[in-house]
């Protein structure tokens, strides 16, 4: 058994200075001078600095140069590894707090989606860095009209069929996925998806707000990287933004990097929805990694890379995310303005929160033992994974 002290302690919408006790296996005790006749060996010294629990990331295609799976936006879209690949980015993850993550796929054809979860879920079983505890599918149940970044050619309709096919019949490890209310077949999809335990989410539509209310009475729950892939708001017409603003059963991810999202649009989110129900994400792609210039890509061409933000030269249109989970905390506070206690809930407890985790994902006694321990400026110094120390500075 291991305990950590002198912390601050994220637990419930605040810091707290207690100690946490934990093995292997999940978080024993939470309290007051707990190091009392223990073994200093067991001892770690947090030396005042943050203690999270481990971040679970929801949205995240890849990084580091690779991704998830084959994909024709890639530069390894003909030389992706499988599980070398997949692997690669699970242990680079705990360098920067995520010990959780739900790899990402878009609208891959079906026998590209099936290579990339079958090297996902063995991966899962090595456990060689952050849990693939989930895979979160962004499309393809797109509206083609808004598929942004993502090839219209490889959206489709929703149906039982076609999704068993998709997930190489399992949706045992299936957390997330997207869906355009207004596609033929969206009803009935989601009701069968979501009874199957699965959260779906709204994103890449052109519904309103009418439909919006119907889809959560479907069973959605969550949307895609709010206002991202959303129609833009106009005072004179309705639509999904404002429809998913009034919702109340619907959750946001949101990227706060202030390239994807105006900060005030965020704060605006923020004050109408309330902070508890929106979490941060990187929505991180395989250009992260790539220095600051210009580079070829063969299906978007020119591209540019600059101080975190990905862009296609010619249109402007953004192409993921570029920033780490550590960066994309600094960005919250430097760049959109949010407080230790926003970014704290956003990036800490929320995304357990809001997609109903119960195992991890909250400093809580019976919950895993997995941790964050991060300076006041958001940079990792510890990285704790079931109890075994993954990254230290």
């Amino acid at each position: 058994m291991m305990i950590i002290t002198n912390a601050q302690v994220f637990i419930d919408g605040k810091f707290h200075d207690v100690d946490v006790q934990y093995d292997e296996n999940e978080i024993i005790n939470i309290g007051k001078n707990l190091t009392e006749n223990i073994n200093g060996e067991q001892i770690i010294d947090a030396q005042g600095n943050y203690l999270f629990a481990g971040f679970i990331e929801t949205h995240q295609h890849g990084g580091f140069r690779k991704t998830f799976y084959r994909n024709e936006y890639s530069e390894n879209a003909e030389n992706f590894n499988g599980l070398d690949d997949v692997n690669f980015i699970l242990k680079k993850l705990p360098e920067y707090g995520v010990t959780t993550v739900f790899p990402t796929l878009d609208v891959q054809p079906i026998k590209d989606s099936v290579e990339a979860l079958r090297a996902i879920r063995k991966a899962r079983q090595q456990g060689l860095g952050a849990d693939p505890m989930k895979i979160h599918f962004e499309g393809p149940y797109l509206n083609p009209k808004r598929s942004a970044c993502l090839d219209p050619n490889l959206c489709v309709l929703p149906s039982k069929e076609h999704t068993m096919l998709l997930v190489d019949n399992d949706l045992s490890d299936i957390g997330i996925m997207c869906l355009a209310p207004e596609l033929e077949g969206a009803e009935d999809w989601c009701r069968w998806i979501t009874d199957q335990g699965v959260h779906v989410e709204i994103g890449y539509t052109l519904c309103d707000s009418e439909l919006v209310k119907k889809a959560a009475d479907w069973g959605a729950d969550t949307t895609t990287h709010f206002f991202n892939g959303f129609e833009a708001m106009h005072h004179r017409k309705d639509g999904a933004i404002v429809g998913c603003l009034l919702e109340d059963r619907l959750t946001f991810q949101m990227i706060c990097d202030g390239y994807h999202v105006n900060k005030q649009w965020i704060k605006l989110a923020i004050k109408t929805k309330g902070i508890d129900k929106i979490y941060g994400i990187t929505d991180e792609f395989n250009f992260s990694g790539l220095e600051d210039g210009e580079y070829d890509n063969d299906f978007y061409g020119r591209i540019v890379v600059s101080d975190g933000l990905v862009a296609v030269k010619e249109t402007g249109m953004i192409l993921g995310g570029n920033n780490t989970w550590d960066k994309m905390m600094r960005r919250a506070r430097d760049v959109i303005g949010l407080n230790e206690i926003e970014i704290a809930k956003m990036y800490g407890e929320n995304p357990a929160k809001c997609l109903g985790i119960k195992d991890r994902g909250k400093i809580e006694i019976g919950r895993r033992s997995d941790f964050c321990l991060m300076d006041k400026d958001y940079n990792v110094l510890k990285t704790i994974i079931k109890g075994k120390v993954y990254y230290e500075k």
